[in-house]
């Protein structure tokens, strides 16, 4: 796991009790400053954040996650809490808002994807937790809400229910012999008979293991003249279901690829989907965030986080995301040292500044920058918190 530049000797009753100091200084300030926070828990590896919040409440009784979930719903509130609890509760959550979002007619845009996406890479160990996190939370089974959201005999449902059942076959390696069979059968259920097997379809696409499915999608193609996918847009009836399966397909050549072009996607939408971007750079951190990010480069031509750095308006968002994706590089440095030296350009004869404590400035890339004196001190006083080697 990457350590973001602190200490390698982890003390945690240490610095939980650093963190406790925080804690009382909003109680008597009556607000919790996200930013502060953010910023605090990125010089930790996911497993030292979660010990730091169970010790919190544990030695102080302070409930950190709690306390987040109480601030107004925002994109510093929602990645600060990500940064509190395990991928997996990160995913529930996520999967949780889109259902209830849709239930509440309070998204216009489809969630179909959205929520293939949030299953599709999980092992059954981590399918059976999910579903164990998401009761715990909500007291209400997966598949029950799924049901009222999507009703019982949709395609959507019947496939993100066969997700959860957990019984993708997972052993390394395929069988050429098994894959030539069911590769029959996938054209038998679609293109080879009048009308669509969906249930053949989504049996297969969930229960297979994934080396498997790209043997049986290689061996269709060589078969039967065309790639999966477009087999799928060929037979489906419905531009959701076809989405869903082609994406499924996508994922199973290259996962990689597939996230490389969701967060794209995610980048590029006016607002930026936060939601998005939080849950695959902070939630596949320790599972393919590499392997994303090389893919990534390749289609793109740019780098991950020269793409977040252009894009991104949350400064303290873009820090973390840039802070995880490269292991390391703080752009809060650039951005003293840019400070510091128009501090000293805009200094008097007589050594006293001229900077007006209101007035700003806008970058190139759109954000907005505080140049005020009591801005500045605040970034340096953040930073002397920071642990170094």
């Amino acid at each position: 796991m990457a350590t973001f530049g602190h200490s390698n000797e982890f003390d945690y009753k240490r610095d939980t009790k650093y963190l406790c100091r925080i804690m009382k200084h909003c109680i008597t300030a009556q607000t919790l400053d996200l930013d502060f926070i953010l910023h605090f828990l990125s010089t930790y590896t996911c497993e030292q954040r979660l010990i730091l919040v169970h010790d919190l409440e544990f030695e102080y009784e302070y409930k950190l996650v709690d306390m987040v979930l109480e601030r107004p719903e925002s994109s510093m509130r929602s990645c600060t809490l990500a940064m509190l609890i395990e991928p997996i509760e990160l995913y529930v959550r996520d999967f949780r808002d889109l259902l209830t979002m849709k239930h509440l007619n309070q998204i216009s845009s489809d969630i179909s994807r959205k929520l293939v996406e949030i299953l599709l890479p999980l092992s059954n160990q981590e399918i059976a937790k999910f579903q164990e996190t998401y009761e715990l939370l909500f007291e209400n089974s997966t598949e029950k809400d799924i049901i009222i959201v999507l009703g019982k005999e949709s395609i959507l449902s019947k496939l993100l229910r066969c997700f959860l059942q957990g019984k993708r076959y997972e052993e390394p390696g395929h069988s050429a012999t098994l894959a030539k069979e069911i590769a029959k059968r996938l054209y038998e259920a679609g293109e080879g008979t009048p009308g669509i097997d969906y249930d053949t379809f989504i049996k297969i696409f969930t229960h297979d293991s994934f080396p498997q499915l790209s043997a049986i999608f290689d061996i269709y193609e060589d078969k039967y003249g065309r790639p999966i996918q477009e087999a799928i847009e060929r037979e489906f009836a419905n531009e959701i279901d076809i989405n869903c399966f082609q994406d499924i397909a996508e994922y199973t050549r290259s996962p990689g690829v597939y996230y490389s072009k969701i967060l794209r996607q995610a980048l590029e939408q006016n607002p930026i989907d936060y939601p998005t971007l939080i849950r695959i750079i902070i939630g596949h951190h320790d599972r393919d965030l590499c392997e994303i990010c090389l893919e990534y480069s390749k289609i793109y031509d740019e780098t991950l986080d020269q793409t977040i750095k252009t894009r991104l308006d949350i400064f303290e968002i873009k820090r973390l995301f840039i802070l995880i994706i490269t292991n390391g590089k703080d752009i809060s440095s650039d951005l003293v040292s840019q400070v510091l030296f128009e501090h000293s350009n805009n200094s008097s004869p007589t050594g006293s500044s001229i900077i007006s404590t209101t007035s700003t400035s806008t970058g190139s890339n759109g954000m907005r920058r505080n140049r005020s004196s009591e801005a500045f001190e605040k970034l340096v006083n953040v930073f002397k918190t920071m642990r170094h080697h």
